[in-house]
């Protein structure tokens, strides 16, 4: 089964485990990782059902933007169909190949995203170009690295193999798509990996 199409027939059960008040306020303290400002234009890339909406509407404001995308329909569908600001677009549209003008964003945020990326040197070229210059890159996971390798070990095909890069990998990944200040954090309960456009 394509990705894809595993991704878009998961959507309604993601939206269901994602909506909770207590996920929600876990999703919003975590979201200090993001680093946003008022203003700020951001894009969610591989975004599933909009559960980073609220969190990232409120610390940017109305000032700022938002661009939702993904590559499963589903997942679009459901992200489109609540209730969101003005300041809020969607695109359904593949990480390696963004219809996205260069030099476009302060923020790309990668949640929960980076292990499912088929050729991940590409993708992080594509986040690189679209960021402005000095823009961010932000790559998280509300779980640790050998957590989430575990759990996607468990699963079934499309996502089985989807394994998180070395630290080390993912720094020279980095650094080869042009980013710089490069950080990564690797605790046991979440993961997050910046780099400086």
């Amino acid at each position: 089964m394509p990705k894809r199409v595993f991704f878009s027939d998961l959507s309604s059960s993601w939206d269901e485990q994602h909506a909770g008040q207590e996920e929600q306020e876990r999703l919003r303290l975590f979201s200090g990782h993001f680093r946003l400002r008022p203003g700020d234009r951001v894009l969610d890339a591989g975004c599933g059902s909009g559960r980073l909406i609220p969190v990232v509407c409120d610390q940017i404001g109305l000032d700022g933007s938002l661009v939702e995308l993904d590559f499963a329909c589903g997942m679009i569908e459901i992200n489109r169909s609540k209730p969101h600001p003005g300041n809020v677009t969607f695109v359904m549209a593949d990480a390696h190949s963004l219809p996205l003008p260069d030099n476009d964003f302060d923020k790309v945020i990668a949640l929960a995203l980076l292990p499912h990326l088929d050729d991940k040197a590409i993708a992080l070229k594509e986040f690189h170009r679209v960021l402005k210059p000095g823009g961010l890159l932000v790559i998280a996971h509300q779980m640790g690295r050998e957590a989430l390798d575990r759990l996607h070990g468990r699963s079934s095909e499309p996502i089985q193999r989807d394994l998180f890069p070395e630290n080390a990998v993912l720094e020279s990944l980095m650094a080869a798509a042009g980013f710089s200040a490069i950080e990564i954090l690797d605790e046991p309960d979440h993961y997050v990996a910046w780099g400086q456009a």
